[in-house]
């Protein structure tokens, strides 16, 4: 199993249609535009459950973490940081096994660069969030297929408390 999803993780693509192709100078953005998503919040996708829970803004910069379960056990976990960057916004996630191995080695994380922000959505190179309602959430990851192509994945979640 660590194998199909390392693998697919490390398909990323760096692109998605709904989310614009990076200009040469992405627009300007600062961790506030971020600050909608700090919280505990749960859901669906993947084929399992799925955990996910941010800090509030703190120098810059949110941490957060993700955990993908099926059948009550944990696949993998992902340490996430949201940070101001160059003028904008990326986000960079480390992968651990359920041991907490880690999947990339120690200095490297993958790397999603800002896109765009507007009330309630941010959008990086091959990931978007967009608030859905008064509690909800979507995650889109888009996916290299082994054709060439992409796939989008949709994470849908609510706020918990």
């Amino acid at each position: 199993m660590r194998i199909a999803i390392t693998s697919a993780i490390a398909l990323l693509t760096l692109t998605h249609p709904a989310m614009a192709q990076i200009a040469t100078a992405p627009a300007a953005a600062t961790i506030a535009d971020a600050a909608w998503l700090a919280g505990r919040w749960k859901g669906e996708g993947l084929g399992g459950e799925l955990h996910e829970g941010l800090s509030d803004p703190v120098g810059g910069q949110m941490v957060g973490y993700f955990t993908l379960a099926k059948g009550g056990k944990p696949v993998f976990h992902e340490l996430m940081l949201i940070e101001e960057h160059a003028g904008a916004l990326r986000v960079r996630v480390k992968h651990f096994g359920p041991d907490f191995v880690g999947w990339e080695e120690k200095a490297e994380a993958m790397d999603f660069p800002f896109v765009s922000a507007a009330p309630g959505e941010l959008a990086f190179k091959g990931l978007a969030f967009r608030k859905e309602g008064a509690d909800g959430m979507a995650i889109t990851i888009r996916f290299k297929t082994a054709d060439g192509t992409g796939r989008d994945e949709v994470l849908r979640y609510r706020r918990v408390p």
